[in-house]
């Protein structure tokens, strides 16, 4: 009798044993921390409004020297063209001493090539610009550099008619706070007049490094495209409407190592100029101002 009281207890203390661990490992995980690294929407904000605010002050330069008095000013910089059988050249040369009167420092040469005797609207124009030493300077953002190629090349017209311009961009954001971010554009530009005024309505994607070392790829949402105005075929500085950022659209990323998607969206709206972004990473919004 005495030896079943013992099996008895064992048994007793075995199944103990088992219900303890199966009930301890039935234990919820606890969530990791949030990702709350939006860099790349920055990133991309900001290569973006460099490579649009270069080519507005190429437009201007292209057109006349008065039209660009909006960046350079009466102080600030130098436009010297030169002109061949095969292609025209612009150097525009920021001195870095004076605040343009757009309130931004800038600093160092946009260099811009197109072919000769073809203007932007030609089917089959092409204009390239590049960088030489060249950053711009916020109170918000600090000084970035921008060095690195883009291209845009007139396609023609559309079905309905729009002119459309492909464009192809390689660059490298440096970042006078630290560190440094590649990107890597194949987009679509269509003019489009949207009541009196014309904006680019802009498609496609890019991939890059972020300055907090990310790799990722991004796509413009093909039903809330990016819109940007078309400063110069508004009238530039003769009184046209202007903004000088991405006013609308959104942009969804997917960062390696990342579980989640991360979305930018440009937060002003058509027709208002508010420098407002948002990030969103999960259901978490990270609200930014753009430059």
């Amino acid at each position: 009798m005495k030896k079943l009281s013992v099996i008895f207890m064992s048994l007793t203390l075995l199944t103990t044993v088992v219900y303890t661990s199966c009930k301890k490992d039935a234990t919820p995980i606890k969530p990791t921390t949030p990702d709350t690294d939006y860099t790349a929407a920055q990133d991309e904000a900001n290569a973006s409004f460099m490579l649009n605010d270069s080519k507005n002050i190429s437009d201007g330069a292209a057109q006349t020297g008065a039209s660009v008095e909006r960046t350079l000013g009466v102080t600030c910089g130098t436009i010297t063209g030169d002109s061949s059988a095969t292609a025209d050249t612009i150097d525009i040369h920021f001195n870095g001493i004076c605040v343009s009167p757009d309130g931004r420092l800038r600093k160092g040469d946009i260099i811009v090539y197109w072919t000769s005797h073809k203007g932007y609207f030609d089917s089959g124009a092409t204009v390239t610009q590049t960088w030489r030493n060249y950053s711009v300077t916020t109170l918000l953002s600090g000084t970035i550099s921008i060095s690195g190629i883009n291209t845009v090349t007139n396609t023609g017209k559309d079905s309905l008619g729009d002119h459309s311009w492909s464009c192809s961009s390689n660059v490298t954001l440096t970042y006078s706070t630290g560190g440094s971010a590649t990107w890597k554009a194949t987009r679509n530009n269509v003019l489009t007049k949207v009541g009196s005024v014309y904006y680019y309505v802009i498609s496609g994607s890019a991939i890059g490094t972020s300055k907090s070392g990310v790799q990722y790829s991004e796509t413009i949402s093909n039903s809330n495209p990016l819109y940007w105005t078309a400063y110069f075929i508004n009238g530039g500085s003769a009184g046209g409407k202007f903004c000088d950022c991405i006013e609308a659209g959104s942009i969804t990323f997917s960062c390696t190592g990342k579980p989640y998607p991360l979305t930018l969206t440009f937060t002003s709206g058509v027709g208002t100029c508010a420098h407002t972004a948002t990030a969103n990473i999960n259901g978490t919004n990270y609200p930014f101002t753009i430059l």
